[in-house]
């Protein structure tokens, strides 16, 4: 047992070990080098080619699925630093650190992986040094850039990044595709062959040139891998476009939109975000994974535990006033109807009630002039009273935000929205990942949580782990959810809803704002401003609060609809946070069934796609012990009358195994809670 410390202690603090110094570098230079995952399955390699070019592949067992790759960075000033190389020193470190998830799919998360630093120099010219980390994961593989403070950079402008992915075969992929890089990440992710992702017949998309992230891809022989970025610090988002080869794609980054020759705005040192793959036997490892947070710097907010608490939101903006009789006297956002929103959250468990857009006075949203003050309710909405009631229910208040109004506002904004005691801000139609705009979220979540408020963006880009340094950031939206319910003829739809959590969620939490009580075939549905529905049935709605992982869960339906449905109970139940997570079945947009587990009760949620099936579910992950079981399904029925769920109590025990039937677009939520013996 004394060895076993003394080896552990070696193992911790003697992290770096220099392998090659100045002398007999020459040699090694065309060399291989590989970082191998703490568990050997994974290796991601790294070569100079004979004119000096940067290289890497990654390996998983025995499968080679990104061959050799060219790398570099492409200054405006001073052009490509990515060839005449020559190796100066590779050092290495084995990180391994465990830390708390105040929001997502886990109680706590481990890092632990296996680091390579490889420190580069130009033989001739200005002689500029670049360095290029790699990490291998038992789960993936990541590197990034650093661009040392040397003699011949200081102040730089980065024009693009000539990261390149030559993919080993013609893999099939599911990607999101756009055709300018103002934008807010909400689309269909469509099942391609890397191959013809430029070509593929009836795809109204194939001539956008720009992928965006993440791009998830199966790889031959069952092995699934996830393409995105992690950590995009004081850099540009990263999009992929068309490579060299068949299967190649390259790196992209969204250039400043009044300097297109400008991704990067930047000063020695620096160092870009990492460029990821997560890399997964099935594809629910995929979604089961913390990579992207892992890339990520360690939480700067030392009493987060105190106050940062994800929950469940009330949002009048979908539903608006159905239920509500005549009587009533509803406005959307008037005193009267947000205290009704603040009781019935107080009687149901729920946490929040959010005030959408027009709290503080209407906008356009097609106009980029929209001027009102930030600070001024409308007339009908007493928001120091409603702050004060909503407290003293024990029930917290957000405020939505069009970002350029509260850019102009944003100290006052906030120090009066602290004063009120509101508990967290949602920022929308921000549309763009440029520097400046990745700029703007890290100001919006530094200065709100030195004023304990959280964040959610919406009209956003893809999540990159930010939330593990700041953990106050609890959700993005960045998703088609349903407020396209509003308006789509076509989505969402289940078939999307059983992509996006393989593909978009992999990412990171995401606000679909599910919920929806109004449930339609596709026969029948309608896109409907007014009265909007979700096409699949209810029970496929209250799946998504355990599917869909995101930090504010906010239910998009009305409350008189809610609670006059006994079905309305697991909604109640359910958390936004969860101890651990277990994806037990599923297959890309066809089907997925989770298992997330929180305190002493597992949460089961399963969705299908339009295709109905009979699911089996094997109960083996449980403790050994006996349950009682509330399971929500669909009715006999729900084919042709989706909003029909059935409700049965049921005792299940460790090892067992059970069918059940989803009708076309269903699902099954369940509640398991432990025995007492």
């Amino acid at each position: 047992m004394q060895i076993l410390k003394i080896m552990r202690k070696i193992h911790k603090f003697c992290l770096i070990s220099v392998l090659f110094i100045a002398a007999g570098i020459n040699n090694i230079s065309s060399a291989e080098i590989g970082t191998l995952s703490p568990n050997q399955f994974i290796a991601i390699k790294f070569k100079l080619d004979e004119a000096g070019i940067p290289y890497y592949n990654i390996t998983y067992w025995n499968t080679t699925f990104v061959n050799w790759s060219p790398l570099g960075l492409n200054f405006k000033e001073g052009g490509l630093l990515g060839k005449d190389l020559k190796l100066i020193s590779v050092s290495r470190k084995t990180i391994d650190e465990t830390y708390p998830v105040f929001s997502g799919k886990s109680k706590y998360s481990r890092n632990w992986c296996n680091e390579t630093k490889i420190v580069l120099e130009e033989s001739s010219g200005q002689k500029r040094k670049m360095e290029i980390y790699f990490r291998a994961y038992d789960d993936g593989a990541a590197f990034r850039y650093g661009i040392p403070e040397q003699g011949s950079i200081n102040d730089f402008y980065l024009s693009t990044e000539e990261t390149n992915f030559n993919f080993a075969g013609d893999y099939s992929c599911w990607a999101l595709k756009r055709d300018r890089f103002r934008h807010s990440y909400e689309g269909e992710y469509l099942k391609y062959k890397l191959g013809s992702i430029y070509s593929k017949t009836s795809d109204t998309t194939s001539t956008q040139p720009y992928i965006t992230l993440p791009l998830t891809i199966e790889i031959s022989g069952g092995l699934y891998a996830c393409l995105s970025e992690a950590n995009i610090t004081d850099y540009a988002g990263m999009y992929l476009i068309k490579g060299e080869g068949n299967n190649s794609l390259k790196s992209k980054l969204s250039p400043y939109p009044e300097d297109i020759s400008v991704s990067v705005k930047g000063r020695t040192p620096a160092v870009t975000p990492w460029r990821l793959f997560i890399i997964g036997k099935k594809p629910g490892g995929l979604i089961e994974s913390n990579l992207i947070m892992n890339l990520n710097e360690p939480c700067k907010i030392t009493d987060a535990s105190s106050w940062i608490k994800p929950g469940k939101s009330t949002w009048s903006w979908w539903a608006e006033d159905r239920g509500f009789d005549g009587s009533f006297g509803y406005s959307i956002l008037s005193t009267n109807t947000v205290k009704y929103y603040v009781d019935f959250a107080a009687q149901n468990s729920i946490d929040y009630v959010t005030l959408d857009g027009g709290w503080y006075g209407w906008f356009d949203a097609l106009r980029d002039d929209n001027t009102h003050d930030v600070t001024k309710s409308l007339p009908e909405l007493d928001l120091p009273y409603i702050t004060k009631y909503a407290a003293s229910k024990g029930i917290g208040i957000i405020l939505w935000l069009l970002w350029y109004e509260f850019e102009k506002q944003m100290d006052e904004a906030l120090d009066y929205y602290q004063s009120l005691g509101v508990k967290g801000i949602k920022v929308d139609f921000m549309d763009r990942d440029d520097q400046y705009m990745i700029d703007f979220y890290r100001r919006v979540i530094e200065k709100c949580a030195a004023r304990k408020l959280f964040v959610t963006f919406h009209g956003a880009y893809k999540p990159d782990g930010l939330r593990r340094t700041y953990p106050n950031l609890l959700s993005v939206e960045g998703v088609l959810g349903n407020e396209y319910a509003r308006w789509s003829a076509t989505l969402p739809n289940p078939d999307y809803n059983v992509t996006i959590p393989f593909t978009r969620m992999v990412a990171g939490p995401m606000d679909y704002t599910p919920g929806s009580m109004t449930n339609s075939t596709e026969k029948n549905y309608t896109g409907n401003w007014k009265r909007p529905m979700t096409m699949g049935t209810r029970s496929s709605q209250m799946a998504m609060l355990v599917v869909y992982e995101s930090g504010i869960l906010t239910l998009c339906e009305s409350p008189k609809i809610y609670e006059n449905l006994p079905e309305f109970d697991f909604i109640k139940q359910v958390p936004a946070t969860w101890d651990s997570t277990i994806v037990l079945d599923g297959k890309i947009g066809e089907y997925i069934v989770i298992a997330r587990k929180k305190d002493n009760k597992w949460f089961i949620g399963g969705m299908t796609d339009w295709q109905e099936r009979d699911l089996k579910i094997d109960f083996g992950f449980l403790e050994t012990m006996e349950y009682y079981a509330d399971i929500y399904s669909d009715a006999v029925d729900a084919n042709t009358n989706p909003q029909n769920v059935q409700i049965i109590k049921s005792d299940i025990s460790s090892g067992s195994t059970k069918t059940f039937h989803m009708a076309k677009g269903g699902g099954l939520a369940i509640v398991l809670t432990k025995k007492d013996h």
